[in-house]
């Protein structure tokens, strides 16, 4: 199926999916590229991040995505607003700390004149 054809919630599948590999495969100019400047992430422990910071994290390898495997999504899609939620298992290092999460996520992605752009994610455990 090529791009154009894709429906709203497939277009978004694939990017949460694609932001996944790029976070493991450390293509941190395309996960920037992907997080809107507004961007707001609230992590497992209710701290937020903005875009800046969190690709701070990434560039520097005080965090890196080691492994995700994702266990399922929906999406629901109003206009050019897209929320996703899906759960997903991340074995991640933390500075000297390896460990593994299984979270549930929820990503909201606004379409922009250059594509969907992910504004806000939230994640907890499960």
């Amino acid at each position: 199926m090529n791009h154009a054809a894709r429906s709203a919630e497939e277009e978004i599948i694939a990017l949460s999916l694609d932001k996944f590999r790029w976070k493991t495969s450390r293509r941190i100019d395309l996960v920037e590229a992907l997080f809107d400047d507004d961007l707001h992430f609230v992590h497992i422990t209710g701290h937020v991040s903005s875009k800046r910071e969190w690709i701070e994290e990434l560039r520097s390898g005080r965090f890196v995505y080691n492994r995700i495997e994702p266990r399922g999504a929906s999406v629901a899609v109003e206009g050019d607003r897209a929320t996703l939620r899906g759960k997903a298992a991340f074995t991640v290092t933390m500075g000297e700390h390896r460990g593994q999460y299984r979270l549930a996520f929820t990503e909201v992605y606004v379409r922009k004149p250059a594509g969907w752009r992910l504004v806000e994610l939230l994640t907890s455990t499960y």
